[in-house]
């Protein structure tokens, strides 16, 4: 069977690369650890003109009418380059929630966002709710809101977030002002920034309710298996470069007077990496063509089962690849380590390993029912 990506996708893939190898190197993405907005205006506008903001959303949006495909390859050239440019938290996260919403007042901030006119960031989980993003743990009283939202993408810079609530059994997605809450920004795991809101008695208007019920409930499904198989395509990018530092420095590193990639446990060591990675390019093909699939069942199945593969496998390739070079390894000055972060929080954002394992084995289960 022909895997090859289309000749679009590989256009992409190529004028990413090539972007991101004249505009971001390591150097930058240590020097962005120390900001605080990762929003770089330069950056911001060069990827605005090549068309990234619209590649995600359908022509009737504004958009250019790309597929999952084509967005992952951009999201896998940022991996493997440990781009930290909000691309993923403020276009296309809140953009494809807002497409799946589709509401005439979703589709206009939407259309915003396509033009590079709005930030927004989504904030869907909360501290208490786990990874169950369709069952917020914050409740709407009247038309007052109180709580809070953790882990809230912003780069810095968010100007509206999208929220999820509780209205009794309902649930509702909410646009609300950043400036009406109480922001605290850290920095993740990866690098990234992100912020917990704090919502003190905001009052609700109408206008800010952008849909509720059975329709919230699908876009925030479809958004979270979305976000889950780009995660993937991170990790890959990430693991990717692992692999061959490792590989180049298992060629040229030697003790005993020769290259430990002469030693035979070195040798297993970059086979076993070698083979895992394989397999995770046919996992990471496999979900970008059913994160998309309007069978709910198949698109939870097919990102679960992605998703906790790549929590293991992936993670295993960054801990061989530290393994194989040592102490060095784990230095800020080396970029292993950092990979090995990146991973790591991939491998643990949109839900853990335990978590996706436990919800395959629930879709599996309500496939059987059907049968």
């Amino acid at each position: 069977m022909d895997f090859k990506l289309s000749e679009n996708t590989t256009i992409i893939a190529d004028t990413a690369r090539r972007y991101l190898k004249d505009n971001y190197s390591f150097d930058v993405y240590r020097s962005q650890l120390q900001e605080a907005d990762h929003l770089h205006a330069a950056r911001w506008q060069a990827m605005l003109e090549l068309g990234w903001f619209g590649l995600p959303f359908p022509e009737s949006c504004g958009g250019y009418g790309g597929n999952l495909v084509d967005v992952a390859a951009i999201v896998r050239e940022a991996g493997a380059a440990l781009c930290l440019d909000p691309f993923v938290d403020l276009v296309v996260s809140p953009g494809k929630l807002l497409e799946y919403i589709n509401t005439p007042e979703s589709l206009a901030i939407l259309e915003d966002v396509i033009a590079g006119q709005a930030r927004v960031a989504c904030g869907l989980y909360d501290r208490h709710a786990g990874y169950q993003v369709t069952r917020p743990s914050l409740r709407l009283n009247g038309d007052r809101l109180s709580g809070q939202k953790h882990v809230v993408p912003d780069g810095g810079c968010a100007e509206t977030v999208l929220v999820s609530a509780m209205n009794g059994d309902e649930l509702l997605i909410l646009a609300l002002p950043v400036e009406q809450c109480q922001i605290e920004r850290y920095r993740l795991l990866d690098g990234g920034r992100a912020a917990s809101l704090t919502l003190d008695d905001l009052e609700v208007s109408d206008a800010m309710i952008l849909c509720r019920g059975e329709v919230a409930r699908q876009a925030v499904s479809g958004w979270f298996d979305y976000l889950c198989a780009l995660d993937c395509a991170r990790m890959y990018g990430a693991a990717s470069q692992v692999f061959q530092h490792t590989l180049e420095y298992a060629r040229t590193r030697k003790q005993f007077g020769k290259a430990i990639g002469s030693f035979q446990v070195i040798q297993h060591y970059l086979v076993d990496m070698f083979i895992d990675l394989q397999q995770l390019e046919s996992m990471l093909l496999m979900v970008l063509v059913k994160a998309e699939s309007e069978t709910v069942s198949e698109r939870a199945r097919a990102t679960s089962a992605a998703k906790a593969y790549y929590a293991s496998q992936a993670v295993r390739i960054a801990q061989q690849g530290i393994q194989i070079h040592g102490g060095v390894g784990v230095t800020e000055e080396l970029n292993i380590g950092h990979y090995f972060r990146l991973i790591t929080h991939c491998s643990l954002s949109h839900g853990s390993r335990d978590y996706h394992v436990s919800r395959f084995i629930e879709a599996e289960a309500a496939v059987d029912e059907q049968v």
